[in-house]
């Protein structure tokens, strides 16, 4: 490689060091992206050891690159980033390969490619790391730092990546109780406080169909719902409504019980903007007062750290005796 050329690409490699995060240090000053980098390689380091299988120098290298194009872009949080901000973030990393010669930028691409594919042993284990060192960050944030929304990341985000592998999921679940312990400790008062301005009530009367459609929009499970399949279902089941003080409604969910024996789960859902406050908590917490003491069932992707709280667990012998119907 040319001295121009690898000059030209380090200039670029060092906007990396301008371009701050969303996250904080420890010592509370903005987190710059070359930092993130820094710390998810030394974390593919210390993992390489539990992981023999994979190729470690490609691993490596997916981390070192893996948020080249916000040398360009910029950062955006998980929680704002859209698809079109995710493509002109690819795009941008294509434009910073076109600098390098052949061999460099072919092997440049083809690692983020097989990256963005997500499918192949290295590529998993980077994305489970990645996620998990934004979570340890914030852990050694102050929490003062933390926005209301990441009081319950803390506890979803990147559960599907770390659950790829036993061993980063049973790290995941350690910086999970990090995560839980910090806000017992620091949080726990300013939680109370938000969830205070809220109140959760089982009086049909005060449900708003439309602002349960615009929830349910927001889901993974329902969005594709008709307005008359959620009214349907609205009025065949037992409802809590979410509302703040003036009786808007931010939060919904549903269970289909005899209160004698079972309770079926359904439709748990905060409103985007709101999410963060603990209002899942206090949805869940009303909801488990009424019918806690009886067998209940629920589906979930990707909420199972948190309903575990509630005693729900996974059980794979069930498997075998569960049978199904699909909706017709």
């Amino acid at each position: 490689m040319d001295s121009r050329t690898l000059l030209d690409f380090m200039s670029v490699a060092e906007k990396l060091k301008c371009t701050v995060r969303h996250s904080w240090t420890s010592s509370g000053r903005r987190e710059s992206v070359a930092e993130h980098v820094y710390r998810l390689c030394v974390f593919a380091w210390l993992v390489q050891a539990e992981f023999p299988e994979m190729d470690s120098t490609k691993v490596m290298e997916m981390c070192l690159f893996h948020d080249l194009g916000e040398a360009v872009t910029g950062d955006i949080p998980c929680f704002e980033k859209q698809e079109k901000d995710s493509r002109e973030e690819e795009d941008a990393v294509h434009r910073v390969a076109e600098m390098l010669p052949d061999g460099e930028r072919r092997r440049l691409v083809s690692l983020l490619a097989e990256l963005k594919e997500g499918v192949s042993g290295e590529a998993k284990l980077v994305h489970a790391l990645d996620k998990m060192e934004a979570l340890i960050q914030h852990n050694e944030a102050p929490i003062r730092t933390w926005l209301p929304l990441e009081y319950e990341l803390q506890l979803t985000y990147g559960q599907k990546e770390a659950g790829a592998f036993p061993y980063t999921r049973q790290l995941r679940q350690t910086v999970e109780q990090d995560s839980a312990d910090k806000m017992a400790l620091e949080g726990a008062s300013e939680c109370q406080e938000q969830k205070e301005a809220f109140y959760v009530s089982r009086d049909k009367g005060k449900l708003d169909l439309k602002r349960i459609v615009e929830l349910m929009r927001q889901s993974y499970w329902a969005k594709t719902r008709s307005e008359e399949m959620i009214r349907k279902a609205m009025e065949g089941s037992v409802c809590y409504g979410v509302y703040d003080r003036d009786g808007y409604m931010v939060g919904y969910a549903r269970i289909i019980t005899d209160f004698a024996t079972t309770f079926y789960l359904m439709d748990v859902i905060i409103d985007e903007v709101y999410r963060g406050k603990g209002l899942g908590t206090l949805l869940m917490d009303r909801i488990m007062d009424d019918v806690g003491s009886l067998h209940g069932v629920l589906h979930t992707e990707d909420a199972g750290a948190f309903y575990e709280k509630y005693g729900f667990v996974r059980d794979r012998r069930r498997q075998e005796v569960l049978m199904e119907k699909e909706r017709k």
